[in-house]
C-alpha cells in the first residue's frame, strides 16, 4: 500500500500557495486586476450597438473571453476568503473582505444582465453559428442558457437593485446561519466543559448509546435556543426566492431548480418515484440494524451508531478495532484505490495529502460538514472536513477528493465550463465513494468485517436516499406555506418531523425525529439555489450506474469517465447521460441502480438473521 507522509495525525490545510494573507501583494494585485477586468468587460458589453451578424459573433467571443478571466480572478480571491472564513467564522476582517468582494461582484452581475439584454440571437441562429464557428461551438450550452435566462430576466435597473439588496438581505441571512451554527455550543459536563454543535453531532458515531442519546438531546436543546433567529433567516431566504421567481416568470421553484440542475421535470419525477418505491428496502435495513443493536426500533440518534462487532487480533497479536480508521490509514487506502482505477487519479490524491490541501480537524469557529473549493488561477483545490476516524469520514474524504479530481480534469478549461450542475458534481464525488466501499468489501472474507462495511455503506446511502427524500418533502412544503406568510420555528419543526415520518416510516421511533434538521443543514440557506437536496440522490444513483459500467469494462471505462467529467460543463445532465447510454427520464434506470443497493440490504439482513456476527 502507498505510504503517504503527513506531518500530523490530522492536517490543517495550507493556503499559503494561494495567498499569504489579505495583505499579500499577490492578493492585492489580483484584486486590482479583477476590478480592471470587470470594468473592461462592462465597457465591451455596454458599448455594443446594433450591428451585423458577423459583428455580433465577434462581440460575443470577446465577451466570453473577458468573462473567463474576470471570473477566474474573482473566484480565486473569493475562494481564498471563504476558505479562511469557514475555519474562523468570527474573523471580522475576513467577513468584511467577503462582503467587499460580493459588493465588487455587483458590477459583474450588472454586466451579465446587460449582456443578456443585448443578446439578440434566436435559437435557430445559435444553431447556425455554432455549426461554423469553432470557438463558439464550444460554448453552445452557454449560449442556449443565456437565451433562456434572458426570458427570465427583469429590467436592467430592477436586476441591479435586486443584486444590491441581496447582500444586506438574503446573503446576510445565509451568513447568519453559518455564524450561529459554527459558534453554537452547550455545556457537556458540570465542570463547564463545552461542546460545539459539530462535536455533538460527531457523538452520533459513539458506541455508547447513552452518550449518543445525551448528545442528541443537548443538540436539540442547543438548536432550540437559536430557533427564532434561524426561523427568521430561513423565512427571509425562502421569501426572497419566491418573490424573485415570480417576478422573473418562472412557473415554479421546481422549474428553475431543474434548469439549474440541467435535467427535466420528468427526470425529477422519475427519480423521486423510484426512491419512494425503494423505501421498504431501506426500512428493512433499518430494522435489521435495530436487531443488531439490540433495540426494538431505532431512534434517530442510532442512525450512525457503529455495530457492536467483536474486536479481532491481527497477525501481530494486536487488537484491531475495525470501526476505527485513523486519518493516515484513510489517506493511504483512498490513494491506492484511486490509483487502481486510474494511475493519474492516485497521484493526484497523494499530492492532495502530502501538500496539505485538506483541513480535517474539528474545532470551534469552523463550519460543520465538508466541502471542496476550487482555486482556478492556482489550479488547485482545498478540502474541508471534520474527520472523526469513522469509515463514514473515510467515505466523506473520498467524496470531496472526487470533487477535487473533477476540478483537476477541468483545470485547463474555461471557467464557464467549471459551472457544471450539482447533479453531475455529486456524480463525481459519489463515484469515488463507491470505489472505496467496493474495494473495502471485496478485500474481506470475514463476515464481521463485511457486515461492518455493508452497514457503513448503507448508513451513508440511507442518508443520500431516504433522508434526502425527507429534505425534498420539507422544502417542497415550506415553499407552499411561505407563499402564504411567515413560518414560525415550531411550524418549521413540525414540517420537518412530518417529512421524516413520510420517509423513514415506522423504522424510526417517532418521538426521536430530529425536528431541527432545518436549522442544521446550511443547504436550505443558499439564496441562489433551492432544492439543494435531490442532486445528491441523482449523483448517488447515477454514480452507481457508471460504476456498474466500469465493472463491465475496466479497461476502457476510466477514460470514458474522465471524458464525462470534462464535458460536464458543456452539456446538460440529459446529454451526459445519453453519452453514457442512459435514459434518465425512465424510472427503470433509477430502479436498476437502486437494485444494486437492495442486493446489499438483502445480504446484510440475511447475515443479521443468521446470527453469524454473534458467533
Amino acid at each position: 500500500m502507498d505510504k503517504i507522509k503527513i506531518d500530523h495525525n490530522m492536517p490543517l490545510w495550507n493556503l499559503f500557495t494561494i495567498y499569504k494573507g489579505l495583505d499579500d501583494p499577490s492578493y492585492t494585485e489580483d484584486k486590482e486586476k479583477m476590478l480592471i477586468e470587470f470594468q473592461q468587460l462592462f465597457d465591451i458589453v455596454k458599448n455594443k450597438n446594433n450591428s451585423s451578424r458577423a459583428a455580433d459573433e465577434q462581440w460575443i467571443e470577446s465577451v466570453i473571453k473577458k468573462i473567463e478571466y474576470a471570473e477566474a480572478i474573482y473566484n480565486n480571491l473569493y475562494s481564498y476568503c471563504y476558505a479562511n472564513y469557514s475555519t474562523q467564522t468570527a474573523d471580522a476582517e475576513i467577513i468584511r473582505e467577503l462582503n467587499n468582494l460580493e459588493k465588487e461582484k455587483l458590477k459583474l452581475y450588472k454586466t451579465k444582465t446587460i449582456f443578456r439584454k443585448k443578446f439578440t440571437l434566436s435559437q435557430q441562429q445559435i444553431n447556425n453559428i455554432t455549426k461554423k464557428n469553432s470557438f463558439l461551438q464550444n460554448y453552445t450550452l452557454f449560449l442556449n442558457e443565456t437565451l433562456i435566462l434572458k426570458k427570465h430576466q427583469l429590467s436592467k435597473d430592477m436586476e441591479a437593485i435586486v443584486e444590491e439588496l441581496l447582500q444586506p438581505g438574503a446573503n446576510s441571512w445565509s451568513r447568519l446561519q453559518e455564524a450561529i451554527s459554527s459558534d453554537l455550543n452547550v455545556s457537556w459536563k458540570k465542570k463547564g466543559t463545552k461542546k460545539t454543535a459539530t462535536q455533538l453531532r460527531a457523538f452520533a458515531f459513539s458506541k455508547n448509546r447513552k452518550i449518543r442519546k445525551k448528545a442528541f438531546r443537548k443538540e436539540i436543546k442547543a438548536w432550540k435556543s437559536v430557533e427564532i433567529s434561524l426561523a427568521y433567516a430561513l423565512n427571509g431566504i425562502k421569501g426572497t426566492g419566491i418573490i424573485l421567481n415570480k417576478r422573473r416568470r418562472w412557473h415554479s421553484i421546481i422549474e428553475k431548480s431543474v434548469f439549474q440542475s440541467r435535467v427535466t421535470e420528468n427526470t425529477l419525477k422519475a427519480l423521486i418515484s423510484a426512491i419512494e418505491k425503494s423505501l421498504p428496502s431501506f426500512h428493512k435495513y433499518l430494522n435489521s440494524k435495530a436487531s443488531l443493536l439490540g433495540v426494538k426500533k431505532l431512534a434517530f440518534y442510532d442512525l450512525f451508531a457503529p455495530l457492536p462487532v467483536k474486536e479481532k487480533k491481527t497477525k501481530t497479536g494486536e487488537i484491531k478495532d475495525i470501526s476505527l480508521w485513523p486519518f493516515q490509514e484513510a489517506a493511504n487506502f483512498i490513494t491506492e484505490t484511486f490509483r487502481n482505477f486510474y494511475p493519474e487519479m492516485g497521484s493526484f490524491s497523494e499530492n492532495a495529502f502530502t501538500k496539505r490541501w485538506i483541513d480535517a480537524i474539528p474545532h470551534k469557529g469552523k463550519v460543520g460538514g465538508a466541502y471542496c473549493i476550487n482555486f482556478p488561477l492556482a489550479k488547485e483545490s482545498r478540502i474541508l472536513c471534520n474527520y472523526n476516524n469513522s469509515f463514514s469520514s473515510v467515505s466523506t474524504l473520498a467524496h470531496e477528493l472526487g470533487h477535487a479530481w473533477h476540478n483537476e480534469i477541468l483545470k485547463d478549461e474555461s471557467i464557464i465550463h467549471h459551472n457544471y450542475p450539482m447533479t453531475l458534481a455529486e456524480t463525481a464525488s459519489i463515484f469515488s465513494e463507491i470505489m472505496v466501499f467496493d474495494r473495502a468489501i471485496k478485500e474481506t472474507s470475514d463476515t464481521t468485517d463485511k457486515l461492518f462495511l455493508m452497514e457503513m455503506f448503507l448508513q451513508e446511502v440511507t442518508q443520500v436516499i431516504v433522508d434526502i427524500l425527507s429534505r425534498f418533502y420539507f422544502e417542497k412544503e415550506i415553499f407552499v406555506r411561505r407563499e402564504k406568510g411567515d413560518i414560525s420555528a415550531r411550524e418549521f419543526s413540525n414540517i420537518m418531523k412530518d417529512a421524516q415520518k413520510k420517509a423513514y416510516g415506522n423504522a424510526i421511533r417517532k418521538s426521536t425525529y430530529h425536528q431541527y434538521m432545518w436549522a442544521v443543514k446550511g443547504h436550505y440557506y443558499i439564496p441562489s439555489l433551492s432544492f439543494y437536496n435531490y442532486p445528491y440522490a441523482f449523483g448517488q444513483l447515477f454514480g452507481i450506474a457508471l460504476y456498474k459500467k466500469y465493472l463491465s469494462d475496466k479497461k476502457n471505462f476510466p477514460d470514458q469517465y474522465n471524458n464525462i467529467l470534462k464535458e460536464s460543463g458543456k452539456k446538460t445532465s440529459m446529454q451526459i447521460a445519453q453519452q453514457a447510454g442512459f435514459d434518465i427520464e425512465n424510472e427503470l434506470f433509477w430502479l436498476d441502480s437502486i437494485d444494486y443497493i437492495r442486493q446489499i440490504i438483502d445480504e446484510f439482513s440475511e447475515i443479521t438473521l443468521s446470527g453469524e456476527n454473534s458467533k
